[in-house]
């Protein structure tokens, strides 16, 4: 298993290149959705960032993080936060960001963000509410 640290030129000297790169998802911020062993695709961030986009960025203390965009706001500074937490994380600049999810892969099948199941999967992650329900019997189940 590698480190990301390790990834991390590799994914710069994709970037400059204006190519893809796929990467290992590790822990369990994005669940349901994104499991660990399931790999994303990244690209390099060439427009705008919206509410709901899965971004991988890097925090002030070096770690690396797969989240959602909660919101974007007028200072360009992003509030984003895992799809299984609770636990939101404001400040966040475009310095931190490094790749944009275009596409997700589960047992070698490659599901694209386009589709309209994503589409309305993202409609309920974006819920608080829908959210703590979800959150809640996800964690009953595995108990």
């Amino acid at each position: 298993m590698h480190k990301m640290e390790d990834i991390y030129p590799l994914i710069l000297d994709a970037f400059e290149k204006n190519l893809t790169i796929d990467i290992p998802v590790r822990g369990t911020s994005m669940l349901p959705m994104l499991r660990t062993n399931d790999y994303v695709t990244l690209k390099k961030i060439d427009s705008p960032l919206k509410k709901g986009d899965i971004v991988f960025y890097r925090r002030d203390n070096q770690q690396f993080v797969l989240h959602r965009i909660r919101r974007v706001l007028k200072d360009n500074t992003y509030i984003i936060v895992g799809d299984h937490q609770r636990k939101v994380e404001y400040g966040i600049k475009d310095s931190n960001l490094i790749g944009i999810v275009i596409s997700y892969k589960k047992k070698n099948k490659t599901y694209s963000l386009n589709r309209f199941s994503y589409k309305l999967y993202k409609l309920i992650v974006r819920s608080s509410f829908i959210r703590a329900i979800f959150g809640r019997m996800y964690h009953e189940k595995k108990i």
